[in-house]
């Protein structure tokens, strides 16, 4: 086997490894922090950068278009405009959405619900920053042996085995 092969290999196999480490560990974040913690970690003994839970997005979109045409050809007629059927005007149709999701819920700006517009917020995201340094402080923590021991909670499919002898 080439050594180009196994090397595409192994970063194959701890991509998915990470991949999975990370995906488990923004869950975890979700989870058991609140929305705006912020927390730093240090690797070799200097800051390595910060975590954040930010509250999730908040979207508008029309889910009904034929009630949402309705509601506007009542409201705002002028609004609409022909085109090889009827239609809601692209810029109207992002003004309401904006204003939607600004209200967080489908409604104009005095109140009046919008039929076939869903307001919906995404799931917090978890935010992350590296220090400039970082993959300085990452290869010290490697050489030191301080990478070994987070590396053994973050990938323990790479755990070596206990013997009978440890």
């Amino acid at each position: 086997m080439s050594d180009q092969a196994l090397r595409l290999i192994v970063a194959a196999v701890l991509r998915d490894l990470l991949t999975q480490a990370d995906q488990d560990t923004r869950a975890d974040v979700r989870t058991t922090w609140m929305v705006g913690d912020r927390k730093g970690a240090a690797l070799a003994g200097r800051p390595a950068g910060h975590a954040q839970l930010k509250k999730g997005a908040t979207y508008a979109k029309v889910t009904d278009p034929a009630a949402f045409e309705a509601w506007v050809l009542f409201n705002r007629p002028d609004e609409v405009e022909q085109v090889s059927t009827t239609r809601v005007r692209p810029a109207y149709q992002a003004a309401l959405l904006a204003a939607a999701k600004k209200a967080g819920a489908a409604v104009t700006a005095d109140g009046e619900e919008i039929p076939g517009v869903t307001v919906t917020t995404g799931e917090p995201t978890v935010a992350v920053s590296v220090a400039e340094d970082a993959a300085e402080l990452l290869a010290e923590a490697w050489q030191s042996g301080e990478l070994w021991e987070l590396l053994g909670g973050l990938l323990p499919a790479l755990e070596p085995a206990k013997g009978d002898d440890q």
